[in-house]
């Protein structure tokens, strides 16, 4: 899930991202392990350790009936997910496809890597993200992490010559692409879905995400994101005023009544978030991803807001809750401890303010926020202290051109999920290959299968396979 970029006026969210029909009777458990790590992996006088978690499973190891998928030196394939901005648990629940599916088929190790700074992988405790800390939370050295552990993994297990296939969602995506590029040594392939490439200098707009998002509510319930537009618009005007702000308290029914107009500009953003949450993670059956929400959260949103018989602000406080609370136990919310987790400060930030920088600006259906890249360069310098280099991000890990000099990438993309702006849409070349998916929301691919899923869905998870399979299958003929 991709939070936001730093401009100062876009929300925490843009700062930011199977097989067969029927669901899978398998549930797989993890074991929850730790290894110790050196913090820098690029220093080699720095002797400092942490302690990095990750989530294994060899419980199909060695046992898949197709020989094709293993060797006399290799009982089978190491699969690894490239862990991202939230708790690495989170994306063990998301990635059935590979834990229900594709393990058990290819009789394959399950390794899920916690990013550093992120969940329980924390080198400095509760300090992580003092400015002091902070600077070792980096995606060349999670990288330089993940290719340790593996490194580890097949000492310990005696697997030095098992193929090692990586995957990830969002920028689990870009690191998964990132990784096979860096690493080819380790990663004989990946997926990488709902993975976003659009750094300074792309040719991606700043406007695409917001573009997509307002597509994606307008042409659900036709009129609703005009609704959601002049709702957004309203609040913006109440924020101005004591009356206004009271309405707002209100009608979003806030644990802490507002008394400034930038707390009302907050209540905005945060409305904001959840909109945009949603148009990501828009599934079509009920789903927990650092937040509970419903089935189609877009289309059910709209339904409460076209159906509700208050005014604008109220129908749309009304319509937010099947992001924010869709389980109904919110009794009042706290909008700065009410997102989910991927939502939080300050990992992400930092990156946002450092390797993964992705200009970033508002229009359609969402208040008009133009890019401002000076404004950026300022929110990263007050927030960390460091002096953001918007070029940085295509620099170490190039644009789309970059892309061609790798092999053995898979790029998936829902068309719902307004990140496959800035993604991989189209084949470059045999073994980097593009799986587009209509109606299909963030990394959706990646879940167990379930009878709910668009058969676009399952056409999809049906050719993952079907090549995953092909390039396992030539790595063993060949090695």
């Amino acid at each position: 899930m991709l939070p936001r970029p730093p401009n100062r006026k876009l929300y925490w969210i843009v700062a930011i991202a199977f097989l067969i029909s029927n669901v899978s009777a398998l549930k797989v458990d993890y074991q929850e392990k730790y290894l110790t790590t050196r913090l820098d992996k690029f220093n080699h006088e720095d002797h400092r350790t942490y302690q990095q978690r990750y989530l294994f499973n060899d419980q199909f190891w060695g046992k898949s009936k197709n020989t094709d998928y293993s060797s006399a030196s290799c009982p089978g394939p190491i699969l690894f997910y490239t862990g991202n901005e939230s708790p690495v648990t989170d994306y063990w629940g998301a990635s059935g496809f590979f834990t229900e599916v594709l393990a058990p088929k290819y009789g394959a190790m399950l390794v899920f890597a916690e990013h550093r700074y992120f969940g329980k992988s924390m080198p400095f405790g509760d300090n992580s993200f003092e400015i002091k800390n902070i600077g070792y939370c980096s995606t060349q050295q999670a990288l330089a992490d993940y290719a340790y552990l593996i490194t580890h993994l097949k000492k310990q297990y005696n697997a030095e010559d098992c193929p090692v296939f990586a995957f990830g969602g969002s920028y689990g995506g870009m690191l998964t692409t990132f990784f096979r590029i860096k690493y080819p040594n380790l990663i004989m392939g990946g997926l990488a879905a709902s993975a976003p490439f659009s750094f300074l200098g792309s040719g991606i707009s700043p406007f695409a995400f917001t573009e997509a998002a307002s597509n994606t509510y307008e042409t659900a319930r036709p009129g609703c994101g005009q609704n959601i537009k002049v709702a957004l618009s309203d609040i913006e005007k109440y924020a101005a005023t004591p009356d206004g702000r009271t309405k707002i308290s209100k009608d979003f029914n806030l644990c802490k009544p507002i008394s400034t107009q930038n707390e009302g500009i907050e209540v905005l953003n945060w409305a904001v978030g959840g909109l945009m949450g949603q148009a990501m993670l828009d599934y079509p059956y009920p789903t927990e991803y650092g937040i509970s929400i419903s089935g189609w959260p877009v289309n059910n949103t709209c339904d409460r807001i076209h159906n509700h018989k208050g005014d604008t602000v109220s129908a749309l406080a009304y319509g937010i809750g099947t992001f924010y609370n869709y389980t109904g136990d919110k009794t009042c919310y706290n909008i700065h401890t009410d997102v989910p987790d991927w939502g939080k400060c300050c990992g992400w930030d930092y990156l946002a303010c450092t390797e993964v920088y992705i200009p970033s600006a508002s229009n359609g259906i969402f208040p008009y926020a133009p890019y401002d890249q000076a404004a950026d360069i300022k929110a990263c310098k007050e927030q960390f202290g460091v002096d953001l280099d918007p070029s940085l991000s295509e620099t170490l890990w190039g644009g789309f051109d970059s892309l061609s000099q790798s092999s053995h990438i898979i790029f998936s993309n829902g068309l719902l999920d307004p990140w496959h702006t800035g993604g991989v849409l189209k084949n470059i070349s045999d073994t980097l290959i593009a799986v587009v998916i209509p109606e299909s929301a963030h990394h959706l691919d990646l879940r167990s299968p379930n009878p709910k899923d668009p058969s676009y869905v399952t056409q999809a998870r049906i050719e993952e396979d079907k090549i995953i399979s092909q390039w396992i299958s030539e790595y063993f003929k060949s090695h």
